[in-house]
């Protein structure tokens, strides 16, 4: 009797399971065409979902503040930055899927990890396991922000930084992109010019250099 309370205590709640199932097949899903997408817009937008996925996966662990800043700050701010980007590049989509011969090893490595994810989730917890106990506290702003700024304060300057130089260097490719794209229209538009002068007046160029040279 103990041993079967211990492995029902061990388990955790049908309703869990299900809610862990379906979002986690949905962060997998538009993980998979995040990365698949060769339209940047739409690698965004399944970025953006992938997101939304992750805060509801934090939500079900009781982790509420992780999955509003889940949604705020990455499906929010970030996402919006990087569709800033992505729209001042404005490159165009050549092809729906993005599977290069190269990139099959990735793949070959992703189906590994994934079954081996399968393996270890399904093992699960053994049922003699104690379950730890969860402070009141947990996942609320004073417990969060005490560990990011003690323990997690190096790593996360490092990602400020990492984000400040994303920013610049977006900002300088889309300058570069738009003064290659202005150079290029100009370029068309002294071709057309030239092209409509000798298609009006066929022998006009040839005429001027020889006039100016009989009055010297």
């Amino acid at each position: 009797m103990n041993a079967a309370n211990a492995a029902g205590a061990a388990s955790p709640p049908v309703g869990d399971m299900i809610i862990f199932l379906i979002m986690a097949a949905w962060v997998a899903f538009f993980a998979i065409l995040t990365i698949t997408r060769r339209n940047p817009v739409t690698a965004v937008m399944s970025l953006v979902a992938t997101f939304f996925g992750l805060a509801a996966i934090y939500a079900a662990l009781s982790a509420h503040f992780l999955a509003v800043i889940q949604v705020l700050v990455y499906a929010g701010a970030i996402m919006v930055l990087f569709i800033f980007v992505v729209m001042i590049l404005n490159r165009e989509e050549v092809a729906p899927l993005s599977l290069r011969p190269m990139r099959l090893l990735g793949v070959v490595a992703g189906v590994y990890l994934t079954w081996t994810f399968i393996g270890l989730a399904w093992e699960g917890v053994p049922p003699k396991t104690p379950l730890p106990v969860v402070s009141e506290t947990y996942g609320t702003v004073a417990s969060v922000g005490d560990m990011l700024f003690r323990e997690f304060l190096y790593p996360f300057e490092a990602i400020s930084l990492l984000l400040l130089v994303a920013i610049v260097g977006g900002v300088v490719v889309s300058r570069s992109h738009q003064k290659e794209v202005a150079a290029q229209r100009a370029a068309d538009y002294r071709k057309q010019v030239e092209e409509l002068a000798s298609s009006d007046f066929p022998g006009k160029q040839e005429e001027l250099p020889a006039s100016g040279g009989g009055h010297h």
